[in-house]
Parts: C-alpha cells; structure tokens; sequence
C-alpha cells in the first residue's frame, strides 16, 4: 500500500506500553444527537475500588475469562453524561476493537473491565475522569469527563499462553517451538508467497506486537525466506508450518528479532511469539514496465500524468472513502519498487492516506478501470524520498493501478 510514511509492509520495531495509545479511538467530531442510540439503563451497579462503577447487561459464557497480556476483541458505543455518543464500533463498520489486555494500551477503566468480563459479557460502564482521559481529554470528550460505556467482549482473538514442555521441540538452530495447531498440506518453501499472523510477549505475558492490533488485522504477506520484516523467527518459524497451522516460539528478543530489537527490550530477554500460516499464495504476473508516450500522456493542472488503459464503468472514489486495488510501481528507469501483484492479493485502503498523485488521480477513475501514472516527486515523496522502499529524493514514480472497488 503506497502510504505517505511506508511504502513496503513495514518492520514492526514497535514501542512497549510506554508509547500506547488511548482507545477506544475517538472519531474527529460528534455525531448529530438525534441520531445516537440511547444509554441503557442500569441493572444491579457494582463499585470497584479504583472507582469503576459496572452493571451485566448480558452475562457471557461464564467460562472463557482473559488474563493479562490476552488479545482481546471488544464492541462498544460511549457516551458522555449529557447522552452524545462520542464513538462506537458502529462507526468503524462494526469492526470489533482489538487490545493487550492490562497492558496500558486503553485507558484504565477498560483494562479493569475486561478483567471482570467472560466472553459474551456486555457491561454498562460508568468511568470517572481519572480512569478515563483525566484532566487532558481526548478529541470531542472534554477534560474531566465520566464517560458511560457499553462494551460486548467478543472473544479472546489470541490467549498469552504458557509452555507445554512436553510438546515443545527444537530446531537445529536450536530455536524452541510447540505445535499449537497442525495445518495440512506441505510446508512452504523458502521461495513460496506466504500469508502469516503472529503475536509476540514477553515471557511474562508483556505484549510486544500482532497482526491483529499493530498492522489492524491484517496479514504479512511475502516470500517465506524473504518476508519484509528481518526478525530471524519468521523465516524459520514460517518454514516449520503448514497451511491453517500455529506454532509457539520461544527465543530471545536478540534470537527472534535479530539485530533490531523492539524498544524497550534488551537482547537477552525471553520472548514467546505465536506465528499461524494463512495461506501459500501464487504471485500474479506483473504488468510490464513501459513509460507513457507523449502522445496518450494527459496532465492535471498540478502535474500528475495519466494514461487510460482501460475505462472503469462503476463508481468513482472520492477523499476519505475507502478502495481497494491491484498496482505496481516503478521507478522513471524502470526499477520495480513495491507491487500488490507479487503479493498476490489487492490491497485497501482511504483516500487521502496515501501520497498526493494516488490521492488526485484515484479520484479521476471508476471501478473497473486500469490507469497508469506518472507522478513527480512533489506529488510523491518529495525531497525527502523513501530510503526503506529505495525512492530517491524527489523522483518521478510510475504507477500503475487497476481499480477493483471503492465505497459508497
């Protein structure tokens, strides 16, 4: 995906809790009141020490109860007093919120409510100010705010698990692993397009990183001895799987994530990652690279140079609206620097979170329809180039980039 920051999938080098951010993400203004659903009403209210005051809505199973470090998946509407809702999974198409529990990556109130929750369980919270986002506020919730939460645990997406040594093994490298889950089929070859989720903790359950919070659901996708992330684990560790199979690794942080460790952690440190093969997929062929004669090469007024291979018969993206396409992109002499092709799968993302050329000429497109783009570095990644995905300082980019589907 061809973000302003990161062109390639990027390293997940990523901070510890010190650097976490609030949640549940508050959305950039309130919504129209009328329109928001009302506070449930209490049941029997119980007060916590710390101040959190909760009533069971629904009850839950009764059995499956995260601990720390768990992953968990939470649906939630919050209002403040006055009954505006100030965000909701509703908002963010129903998709469930992912978080290490007790980890500080939620404000306090939801770390003490998940601990008391089993999966199924929705509670009313009423969170005061200094569980929620105390004297600082957060978006559309003013300082000093209690906030009143619904929130539905989902499921446990991936348990901090404990060793089971007598199923662990070891590799000739001497790396230990426990099958979790057996796949089917052949192990992948060092030179086979994989598709992987993981997660990583501290031996104590510290959370480090996943799939599922740090790259927002979303797979690794590339070759199993070649994958964009340089941590020595998921080379080898992908080799040991099979299709819909998850093993757990135990190393330390300097064995699992070589010479770039996570901050916060230093080389000796016992890590546990989980790695799950999705699939092994078949690299699609690449468009060939050819620059745009003068003679087919339309201008905007700001630059950007398009070709119409094919026209589109759908929609038409507009800002802030999501799409989804297949792309590749080359340099001005010819150098292939990232290409959703090799991945073997499309990719999807928001207007207006990419570099300035997709934004504009995205827009000129309609479903259906294959363009290919000549953007110069002001459009692209300017002076400053892009050293981790080998772009120059203010150099020409070609696209091209067929457009599968976009959002109301």
């Amino acid at each position: 995906m061809i973000r302003r920051i990161a062109l390639l999938v990027p390293f997940l080098v990523l901070p510890l809790a010190a650097q976490t951010p609030p949640a549940p993400p508050a959305p950039p203004a309130p919504p129209v009141a009328t329109q928001d659903p009302a506070i449930p009403a209490d049941t029997q209210v119980v007060t916590t020490a710390s101040g959190l005051k909760y009533s069971v809505l629904s009850p839950g199973d009764g059995v499956t109860k995260p601990k720390k470090g768990d992953i968990i998946r939470m649906r939630y509407t919050g209002w403040l007093p006055d009954g505006r809702v100030f965000d909701s999974t509703a908002k963010h198409n129903d998709e469930p919120f992912y978080f290490p529990l007790g980890m500080g990556r939620v404000i306090k109130g939801w770390d003490e409510a998940g601990a008391l929750m089993t999966r199924g369980t929705r509670l009313k919270l009423t969170i005061p100010p200094e569980l929620g986002y105390g004297d600082r506020g957060q978006g559309p919730i003013p300082a000093k705010a209690t906030l009143i939460f619904e929130v539905e645990l989902v499921d446990i997406s991936i348990p901090f698990r404990t060793a089971n040594k007598e199923a662990q093994k070891k590799t000739e490298s001497g790396l230990v692993y426990e099958v979790l889950r057996e796949g089917t089929g052949e192990s992948p070859a060092a030179t086979d397009l994989v598709k992987l989720r993981f997660a990583a903790w501290t031996a104590t359950g510290e959370y480090i990183a996943s799939t599922e919070i740090d790259m927002r659901n979303k797979e690794i996708v590339g070759e199993c001895g070649k994958l964009p992330l340089p941590q020595p684990i998921f080379t080898e560790g992908a080799a040991l799987l099979k299709v819909g199979g998850r093993c757990r690794f135990e190393a330390t942080a300097a064995r699992a994530c070589g010479e770039r460790l996570p901050p916060g952690l230093a080389a000796e440190t016992p890590t546990v990652w989980e790695l799950e093969l999705v699939a092994i997929l078949k690299p699609l062929p690449i468009p060939p690279f050819e620059l745009t004669a003068d003679d087919k090469l339309k201008k905007t007024a700001s630059g950007l140079g398009y070709e119409v291979i094919q026209e589109g018969a759908g929609k038409t993206p507009k800002m802030g609206k999501s799409v989804t396409v297949h792309y590749a992109g080359w340099l001005a002499n010819g150098t292939l620097f990232d290409s959703s092709f090799q991945r073997a799968e499309p990719t999807s993302f928001q207007i207006g979170s990419v570099i300035q050329g997709w934004n504009e000429g995205l827009q000129l497109m309609k479903e259906g329809g294959i363009y290919k783009f000549t953007i110069p570095g002001n459009l692209g990644y300017g002076k400053p180039g892009n050293r981790n995905a080998g772009i120059p300082p203010d150099a020409t980019l070609i696209f091209y980039i067929q457009l599968l589907s976009c959002a109301e």
